[in-house]
């Protein structure tokens, strides 16, 4: 499953993001997603590797991305952030 736990993050490192609840991971590697938990908002801070360029990203990420805030109950209190 493309959702794990970052231990760094879990233990507090981005606190200024929220509560950090999961990481995605896309099946390549091309895509990360942290998901934080801020004011009932839950984020998605999506980044790719320095080497590659969004337009060129094959991985799909985005319904994977909103289906998990779709299922936690999220979708109406949920944003994207790209970094």
């Amino acid at each position: 499953m493309p959702f794990q736990t970052d231990e760094q993050l879990a233990a507090g490192e981005a606190k200024a993001f929220g509560e950090y609840i999961t990481t995605f991971v896309s099946n390549t590697g091309q895509v990360r997603a942290d998901f934080f938990m801020r004011n009932n908002v839950l984020t998605a801070h999506v980044s790719f590797p320095t080497d590659l360029d969004a337009g060129n990203v094959t991985d799909p990420y985005v319904h994977e991305v909103w289906q998990y805030a779709r299922d936690k109950g999220l979708a109406d209190r949920f944003r994207v952030i790209y970094s």
